[in-house]
C-alpha cells in the first residue's frame, strides 16, 4: 500500500513495454501542446499513421477534431498502435468509436469521448506500477541496463509501485527489463 501526500491532479495515464532497449515518457505529456484541449487514448487497429493538425472524424457520432500531438505508447504509427491522442478545435460530442483521419485516411479506435486537459504545466509526481517481470529503473540520466549486463539502475520487482517526485525525476526517467526480453510493463499516471 502506497501512503501518499498530495500528488496533484491526474491527468495522464499510460504504459511503457517492450523495453529490450531503455524507455522514458514521451515529452509531449511532460510538457502538453498549448493548443490541446483534451486528450483520449487510441487502441490497437490505427492501420495508418495520422498526422498532427489532421482532422479527425467519429465514424459513429460524427463530431470532429484536430490532432494537436500524438503520443504513441506501444506499436509503431500506422501498425496496430496504441497510445494517446492529444486534441484541439472538438465539434459535436465523441463516443467509443472508430476516428478517420482527413489526410492519412488512416483510421484508430477510441474507447470513451476525449477526457478535457486540466493543465499545461509539467507534472509534479509520476505513479509507476511494474507488471509482469521486473524492471531497473535509473532517473538521473543513466541509461538503466539488464541485470545480465551492467546491472544500472534501481531494481522494481513485478506487483511493486513507486512514486517519482519533480518534473527533472520523471524527464530523466528511464526503464529496461531486468532480465532481457523478459516483456515487463510499466503502468504510469503523472499528476499536474
Amino acid at each position: 500500500m502506497l501512503m501518499t501526500t498530495d500528488l496533484g491532479q491526474a491527468q495522464f495515464s499510460g504504459m511503457i513495454s517492450t523495453m529490450t532497449s531503455a524507455k522514458s515518457i514521451d515529452n509531449c505529456l511532460l510538457k502538453a501542446h498549448f493548443n490541446a484541449t483534451h486528450y483520449v487514448h487510441y487502441n490497437t487497429g490505427a492501420t495508418a499513421a495520422l498526422l498532427e493538425g489532421e482532422k479527425v472524424t467519429g465514424g459513429t457520432s460524427g463530431a470532429t477534431a484536430r490532432i494537436a500531438e500524438i503520443y504513441v505508447i506501444n506499436g509503431t504509427a500506422g501498425s496496430g498502435d496504441v497510445g494517446i491522442l492529444l486534441l484541439r478545435d472538438i465539434s459535436g460530442t465523441f463516443a467509443a468509436e472508430t476516428l478517420t483521419g482527413s489526410s492519412s485516411t488512416g483510421t484508430c479506435a477510441i474507447v470513451q469521448a476525449p477526457i478535457e486537459m486540466i493543465s499545461y504545466a509539467p507534472p509534479k509526481t509520476m505513479l509507476i506500477t511494474v507488471e509482469t517481470a521486473s524492471v531497473n529503473i535509473t532517473m538521473d540520466g543513466t541509461i538503466p541496463t539488464a541485470t545480465a549486463g551492467t546491472n544500472l539502475g534501481h531494481t522494481i520487482a513485478s506487483g511493486q509501485s513507486m512514486i517519482i517526485y519533480g518534473i527533472d525525476n520523471i524527464r530523466k526517467f528511464k526503464s529496461i527489463n531486468s532480465v532481457d526480453s523478459s516483456g515487463s510493463i510499466i503502468k504510469f499516471t503523472l499528476y499536474f
